[in-house]
């Protein structure tokens, strides 16, 4: 069993070890180990296995090691590298720290605390390539992300007017399976946010004094390097931003650090590429990792997506990028994009009306139309479908004016894995990977990806799509096929009383319900007429 990792410490002083013995003897501090290891399952040595040279002096009290052993074969790919320390107590590995592969891909190095007895770069396998996952804040992580998860990012922490970075630490314990780097990040929706960044960057002076911070901020907390997420820049940031990123890549790297970024898709405009702020060829010279944050817009994600790739992989290394998918719905209208948890999508889709007579009373042995507001299709809605042009379910509904609501589920999000392989890319990340039961459940299209790197291309059953109504007591006019498009008329019961009438919908994977209680009143006695007879006259 792995146990859990080191990620980086202040530098005190640096111990540099050097690397491996040569030919006839061995007088550096780690020399190659004469005993037989093997990986633990699931991980693979990419270097030999090296002891700790007894003959050598320790390392000095308070200080870190600096650590560089050759690998066997030479590697570019910096994806799931790490330190392990063999521990003879329990026969087995520990994670210690992450590897840091030199320019020619034959050295790993780390900063380590210790000198371990028994050590080794071992890589993790995983098909899948990289698995990030973002967190709010303290979240925990979905049931189905533990142990499968590479990378994980909390947002704690944003940029403040001086330079510093404000924020608390998550207080997140790695099990060894995954490394650690929360985020310092900024979006539109942040007040003062974006100007303060603009701010920060136009100066050299302050991008140092911010590039410091940072820096100090990841050896304070003994992080192992930290995600970059400044979302939303104006386009004339360009410049500033590149050279704020290759600056803090280069402070973070010369202490072993790993740089990690969230940057916003390019989008096509006008049969062109267009990045908008973020220089992706020269922030990819500079960050490990470049996660690419979700286009929302579902009506053109699948002709564009393959064009923004396809440029991407062009500019970057593709084992650096990670294709992010999301649990969260979308809602096109109008004025924009916006984003809903499933739970509240589908609480907009499952909405009634009930059709009450002009005193606004529903009788006893009476027919009474009940309309779902937002699936009725005699008013030119969509109903629950399964989209082919955006290989999602959605629906349309009217507020005013016309919506269209995406949803994210196992289905849409398996047709947005299948371009990780045809591109190559480095993995997949997870907009929101916590254990909130309001989002979309999407670890059932991501867990057989992660183990096999294929995805799943299914699409829902439509008769799974269909609403379905029940009633307390009184019929449904039309049996078990009426209400598919959307509306049904109810024959309440002949004795006053309290009813629930109930709309069930899915998403093609689960059901959402919406339960009315109907209050029934006794029909008023009619008054009886008085019959007058008339006797004729003779």
């Amino acid at each position: 069993m792995l146990g859990g990792i080191l990620i980086g410490l202040a530098v005190l002083a640096f111990f540099a070890y050097s690397r491996v013995c040569g030919g006839g003897g061995c007088d550096t501090d780690y020399c190659a180990s004469g005993q037989k290891f093997s990986a633990p399952e699931g991980y693979e040595l990419v270097s030999k296995v090296f002891e700790l040279n007894a003959k050598k002096a320790a390392a000095p009290d308070n200080s870190n090691a600096l650590v560089q052993l050759p690998l066997k074969s030479a590697t570019t790919d910096q994806r799931n590298l790490s330190f392990y320390q063999y521990v003879a107590s329990t026969s087995s590995w520990e994670t210690l720290a992450p590897a840091i592969l030199d320019p020619q891909g034959k050295m790993a190095s780390a900063t380590l605390q210790e000198t371990p007895a028994i050590i080794a770069v071992m890589r993790r396998l995983l098909p899948s390539g990289h698995v990030a996952a973002y967190l709010p804040h303290n979240a925990p992580l979905h049931r189905d992300a533990v142990g499968r998860v590479t990378l994980v990012h909390t947002f704690d922490f944003a940029p403040a007017a001086d330079g510093t970075v404000t924020g608390e630490l998550s207080g997140i314990t790695s099990d060894g399976s995954f490394a650690f780097y929360p985020v310092i990040s900024v979006k539109a929706g942040d007040k003062g946010a974006i100007p303060t960044v603009v701010s920060i960057l136009g100066d050299a002076a302050t991008r140092s004094n911010h590039v410091l911070q940072i820096v100090n901020l990841v050896n304070e907390k003994k992080l192992g390097g930290i995600n970059i997420a400044y979302m939303d820049l104006p386009a004339d940031q360009r410049t500033a931003f590149a050279l704020f990123i290759s600056e803090l890549g280069q402070r973070l790297h010369s202490q072993n650090k790993l740089l990690t970024l969230t940057i916003p898709s390019p989008i096509v405009v006008q049969g062109r590429v267009d990045e908008g702020a973020y220089d992706w060829a020269e922030l990819g010279k500079a960050a490990d990792v470049l996660a690419i944050s979700p286009l929302r817009d579902q009506s053109s994600y699948r002709n564009d997506m393959p064009r923004v790739l396809e440029h991407l992989a062009s500019l970057v290394k593709p084992s650096k990028l990670l294709l992010t998918v999301t649990p969260y719905a979308t809602v096109k209208t109008v004025d924009g994009i916006e984003t809903l948890r499933l739970s509240d999508a589908m609480a907009r889709a499952t909405r009634m009306s009930i059709g009450a007579g002009g005193d606004e009373k529903i009788v006893a042995s009476s027919v009474v139309e009940i309309v779902g507001t937002n699936i009725d299709r005699e008013e030119n809605l969509s109903g629950i479908v399964w989209q082919p042009e955006t290989a999602t379910v959605a629906f349309t509904y009217k507020s005013g004016t016309p919506r269209t609501v995406w949803l994210e589920n196992f289905f849409s999000v398996g047709f947005k894995l299948e371009l990780i392989p045809r591109y190559k890319l480095g993995g997949v990340a997870v907009e929101n990977a916590s254990d909130d039961v309001y989002l979309g459940n999407i670890w059932t299209a991501l867990v057989p990806f992660i183990t096999s790197g294929q995805p799943i291309l299914m699409q829902p059953n439509p008769a799974d799509l269909l609403p379905r109504w029940t009633v307390s007591k009184g019929t449904i006019e039309g049996g078990e096929r009426a209400g598919q498009k959307g509306r049904i008329k109810w024959s309440t019961p002949a004795e006053p009383g309290t009813y629930t009438i109930k709309l069930t919908l899915s998403d093609g994977s689960y059901y959402f319900e919406n339960e009315v209680a109907v209050t029934v009143q006794p029909r008023e006695a009619r008054t009886p007429t008085a019959t007058v007879t008339a006797t004729p006259t003779n």
